[in-house]
């Protein structure tokens, strides 16, 4: 994986009505120089934007990448908002949170849903065909709330007319609101279907090929289901262009070189830990290796990864500085995909220098990297675990 450095502000408006009073609108703010302004930050929030006020436009305005619901992106409500924050700053770029596999399951009040949430609507009508049932007839789901789609068409194959019919939707939506997304950000692509744990309602096992073996003892099943995901990006990338962005969460674009080369970057949840690593070292070497130029494609100059954790000053902290250290960009989280703000204060300016790396993995090791403003420095213990993170300014 590549990673070019870009710094672009961003600013975000309420979704419907706005709260708070504002003491003084936020002004379009001139674009930085790009590929070369640090830290780069980006927004993650998966929610709506009633409580949003003026004061955390003006902090998500600081931001360069913003990934918000895609039936968000679409409202017609938000036409003035993405015009908005367009204004604010031309080189923002926006990507719509699209489930892989999933459809939500829609309250009764769809009349809502036809005039300001159409995606919602939509998608559910179209994919209402593809719904996955369990071995004992339950409908399946991954995650509560949401039902999970079949990707294996009755003769064991991938099914095409699914991913036909989900991306032509995206190209319409595109073409009638360019302006509302540059991309998507994929949650996510996977080797089997993982259920939640919080998902407690589930019964059966999933078997989409209906050979009667469930899909964890099918190695057929899984092959054909992880070609599905791969045809699908693919048919993103075709339909959609070079320029359109494609970010992607999940183990398998770390690990599948096919797949990657259709994304530009990878959604890191949780960062350093989960599937990026045991060790928190161990973490930042993966990335590392996902950096390497050729494993992602670029689009508009660049790639897109972002990483993403929660605790302020111990995981948001490590995931600011790795982000100075590899090139991508860092969000800060508290619990749950909802921006609240900026509480890391770091001006690190231009970059000096390519990342350096002292001692062995028996020994302490350390990775740095020079900026106008100081030191990118994170050092682990010879175990892996970390042992200094910070950001050193200049005197």
């Amino acid at each position: 994986m590549r990673m070019s450095l870009m710094t672009i502000t961003l600013s975000a408006a309420v979704f419907l009505a706005c709260s708070g009073s504002p003491s003084e609108p936020a002004e379009p703010q001139g674009s930085s120089p790009p590929f070369e302004q640090y830290p780069m930050r980006g927004v993650v929030h998966w929610r709506d934007f009633f409580n949003w006020d003026e004061a955390r436009t003006a902090e998500a305005a600081r931001a360069g990448l913003l990934i918000l619901p895609i039936e968000r992106c679409f409202s017609p409500l938000a036409e003035d908002i993405i015009a908005r924050i367009r204004e604010l700053n031309p080189d923002v770029r926006i990507l719509g949170y699209l489930g892989m596999l999933q459809v939500r399951e829609l309250y009764p009040d769809t009349a809502y849903l036809e005039k300001y949430l159409p995606w919602e609507l939509e998608f559910y009508n179209s994919t209402k065909d593809y719904w996955t049932w369990t071995t004992t007839g339950d409908t399946f789901s991954v995650w509560p709330g949401s039902i999970f789609l079949d990707p294996i068409d009755d003769e064991g194959r991938p099914d095409e007319t699914l991913i036909t019919r989900i991306v032509g939707m995206l190209e319409e939506y595109v073409d009638d609101r360019p302006e509302a997304i540059d991309g998507v950000m994929h949650d996510y692509f996977m080797y089997q279907p993982y259920v939640s744990p919080y998902n407690d309602n589930v019964e059966g096992q999933v078997d989409f090929d209906g050979n009667g073996i469930p899909i964890g003892e099918d190695g057929n099943e899984r092959a054909v289901f992880l070609r599905w995901q791969k045809d699908y990006a693919a048919a993103i990338r075709s339909r959609l262009g070079p320029g359109f962005i494609q970010i992607a969460n999940g183990k398998v674009p770390q690990e599948d070189a096919e797949l990657a080369r259709y994304l530009n970057g990878i959604f890191y949840e949780l960062f350093p830990n989960m599937c990026w690593g045991i060790t928190d070292r161990a973490g930042l070497e993966k990335l590392l290796e996902n950096q390497a130029g050729g494993w992602l494609t670029q689009a508009q100059g660049r790639t897109w990864s972002i990483l993403t954790n929660n605790s302020i000053e111990y995981n948001n902290m490590f995931c600011m500085l790795s982000s100075l250290l590899t090139g991508c960009f860092y969000t800060e989280l508290i619990d749950d995909f909802t921006f609240r703000g900026w509480s890391i204060e770091v001006d690190a300016g231009r970059a000096l220098s390519a990342l350096t790396v002292e001692g062995t993995s028996d020994s302490i090791m350390t990775y740095r990297r020079l900026f106008d403003g100081g030191e990118a420095l994170v050092s682990f213990n010879p175990g892996g675990g970390r042992r200094e993170w910070t950001f050193i300014e200049n005197n």
